[in-house]
């Protein structure tokens, strides 16, 4: 199953969202262990994320070049990639805020 370069940033801003309430939830509410979880969980995300891209150019660069162009085309980020990756974030976050403020209507 191919994900569209279109779909993987709206995926991630949708995470990224639902992230996002969990920390503030915690921050404005005063309770220190939600948001030091938070935290540190999204620290962690990103420390992988990191990991993982430099360990794949690595392999691209010294080990494989044939996989480089597999390694370019598996994240590149633009200006339109971090919008839609903001509106998924605003869409997880927008609509979590209203369900649980009982605006949602579900």
């Amino acid at each position: 199953m191919k994900i569209s370069s279109k779909t993987k940033p709206m995926i991630m801003g949708l995470l990224m969202g639902f992230m996002m309430v969990w920390m503030a939830h915690g921050a404005l509410t005063g309770d220190g262990a939600m948001e030091a979880t938070a935290l540190i969980a999204f620290a962690a995300a990103h420390v992988v994320l990191i990991v993982v891209v430099l360990a794949g150019a690595v392999f691209a660069a010294r080990l494989s070049p044939r996989a480089k162009g597999w390694i370019d085309r598996l994240h590149r980020p633009s200006l339109s990639h971090v919008g839609l990756m903001l509106v998924g974030a605003v869409i997880a976050f927008g609509s979590v805020h209203l369900v649980v403020h009982g605006m949602g209507g579900v």
